[in-house]
């Protein structure tokens, strides 16, 4: 027979481990969600700046609308707000950045996966005077959205920054990659 005293420091020891793991298993829970694409984009901008310290002496830069790496044609809503974001991401990282819309109000959007910018482009780049511009494609995996992100400079193709990442590819970002 165990003596009362025993039996409640079994208790008690067996209450403590219980409550280590629930407070274990709502931490899990309750972790913060991985970051989204505007926050993730943030970040890489803000590194791409703090690794190529340069870009900000550059000059204007345009941004055009990402490209998905299958080249399937077509402008989606992902391709236009990763740019918008990426654009805006490195304006407060210290970049000066110059919007440029074609007719109609559209923002740039590249067409192709050759890498090439055609003469069309770097004469809208001139008009706004811009020297660089922010380039960047895509591919989605099953679970993964891939990115990789570039600024070249307009007058040479040669690539002055750049920087890749990868997200969870979630609800939000599907639906973006359909929406045409």
């Amino acid at each position: 027979m165990l003596n009362p005293l025993r039996l409640a420091c079994l208790l008690l020891l067996l209450l403590l481990s219980l409550t280590g793991c629930a407070h274990h298993e709502r931490a899990l829970y309750n972790a913060p969600p991985a970051p989204g694409l505007d926050e993730a984009l943030d970040v890489a901008m803000q590194e791409m700046v703090e690794t190529f310290p340069e870009l900000t002496e550059q000059g204007p830069m345009i941004m055009a609308s990402f490209i998905d790496v299958k080249g399937t044609g077509g402008s989606t809503a992902f391709d236009r707000i990763a740019a918008e974001l990426s654009a805006a991401a490195l304006a407060r990282a210290g970049m000066t950045v110059r919007e440029v819309l074609l007719d109609g109000g559209q923002l740039l959007i590249m067409e192709g996966n050759d890498g090439l910018l055609t003469r069309r482009v770097r004469r809208l780049g001139a008009s706004a005077g811009a020297r660089t511009m922010l380039l960047g494609t895509y591919a989605h995996g099953q679970e993964r959205l891939f990115l990789a992100l570039r600024v070249v400079e307009l007058r040479t193709d040669r690539v002055l920054a750049s920087r890749g990442l990868s997200l969870g590819l979630d609800g939000d970002l599907q639906r973006l990659l359909r929406s045409r």
